[in-house]
């Protein structure tokens, strides 16, 4: 049996402030449960965001939102 039904309009997401420069590391060193997004060129002397992440992420809230596209209203696949 098919239903039809309508999902939620999504609209624009509430902004997320950019991570403090303080958190930065060198990509090297960066350990788990940090944002591993490359701030500048990547080279072997790349610097990574460093900005703490929820458990299994690779980016902070911020840097997902610049690695990720969100889904726009009438984009659904």
């Amino acid at each position: 049996m098919n239903q039809l039904f309508r999902l939620p309009q999504i609209g624009e997401a509430a902004p997320i402030a950019e991570p403090s420069a303080d958190f930065r590391v060198p990509f090297a060193q960066s350990g788990a449960f940090v944002c591993k997004f490359i701030i500048g060129e990547p080279s072997d002397q790349a610097v990574c965001c460093g900005a703490p992440v929820a458990d299994g992420k690779s980016w902070c809230a911020y840097h997902r939102r610049v690695v990720f596209e969100p889904t726009r209203p009438g984009r659904i696949r």
